[in-house]
């Protein structure tokens, strides 16, 4: 009997070490599946943040320079990014300097996923006022400001409008944004000429000949009031007396970086093939088309230009309190 209990103790206490050694090896196991998934977790969290980041710097120099040539007197003033675990969004503000005052404008926001995808996300922008019956304008506003609009001097609009005449009405105690379009092309020498002193951004002709085509037949056939391009939709550049041509050579060092990569590339080849009429002419300072300003100043100051003949028409932009 001594033997048997012997025999069973044993092979208790053999039991006992065999389970020990399953649950020590259950225990390993999952640590070690545990260890590996938390390595392969990070791993391609931070590999899917470094493609995110990748397409922040990509999509950040992007918008940069196509921000600097598309939106008259529109400037950006940086980006800020919101982090999540899956995303970023990235908004940036812009505004418009209105004589040394700076108006809030319409912002824009990105959103970037880890997987370095991006897309832009559409802002609410300029909505036009109330159509009154009769009326030869309807001004687009935003942010309760008036949004200013050009007129391409190849479209035959009926109805011209010129805000020139109302600058009398507007107190001097306010600073003001015209937009005067042309009424041929100019070059950026002719166009320094006349408006060096108050001249904040040059509309540049971006636009062929079947565009004007396809604008005349819509204004003939349905909208006799005539068509307008939004300031916000314009492409140009801002004005630097300081810089040879006004700074025309970074507008076209932007438009041909663009043109070598990005986002905006055919968007690029398609404005040069404009500007330069399918390379017909080369892209530099002294072949761009002029076709409108935007100035900024005071009432009085601005009505030296109200006999100015090459201008066309004028609208009135934001105004707002010099003090």
């Amino acid at each position: 009997m001594s033997e048997e209990n012997e025999l069973f103790s044993k092979d208790d206490h053999f039991r006992g070490l065999v389970k020990k050694a399953r649950r020590h090896s259950v225990i390993r196991t999952v640590l070690i599946s545990l260890l590996i998934s938390i390595i392969v977790f990070f791993s391609i969290f931070w590999l899917n943040s470094f493609l995110m980041q990748k397409s922040i710097q990509k999509y950040s120099m992007d918008d940069s320079l196509w921000n600097y040539i598309h939106g008259a007197n529109i400037e950006s003033n940086g980006t800020s990014y919101n982090y999540n675990l899956l995303s970023a969004v990235g908004k940036t503000d812009f505004y418009k300097d209105i004589d040394g005052i700076l108006v809030p404008w319409t912002p824009s926001e990105r959103v970037f996923s880890i997987f370095g995808k991006s897309s832009l996300v559409t802002s609410s922008g300029a909505s036009t006022g109330i159509t009154l019956i009769g009326a030869d304008r309807v001004p687009y506003f935003y942010n309760g400001e008036r949004v200013i609009e050009f007129y391409h001097p190849k479209v035959n609009n009926e109805n011209i409008v010129d805000d020139r005449k109302i600058l009398t009405n507007i107190p001097e105690d306010k600073v003001i944004e015209l937009a005067y379009s042309f009424d041929d092309n100019y070059t950026i020498e002719e166009v320094e000429k006349v408006f060096k002193d108050d001249m904040v951004w040059l509309w540049i002709n971006a636009y062929d000949e079947e565009e004007m085509r396809k604008d005349n037949e819509v204004i003939e056939e349905h909208d006799k009031r005539g068509h307008t391009i939004i300031g916000d939709s314009a492409f140009g550049f801002h004005y630097n007396s300081r810089e040879p041509n006004g700074g025309a050579e970074y507008f076209i060092s932007s438009l041909e970086q663009m043109k070598k990569k990005g986002s905006n590339k055919s968007s690029a080849e398609d404005l040069i093939n404009r500007i330069t009429n399918n390379d017909e002419k080369k892209l530099t300072p002294e072949n761009l088309e002029i076709i409108g300003v935007v100035v900024t100043g005071s009432p009085k100051e601005l009505m030296k230009y109200n006999d100015v003949p090459m201008i066309r028409a004028a609208t009135l932009g934001v105004t707002v309190d010099k003090y």
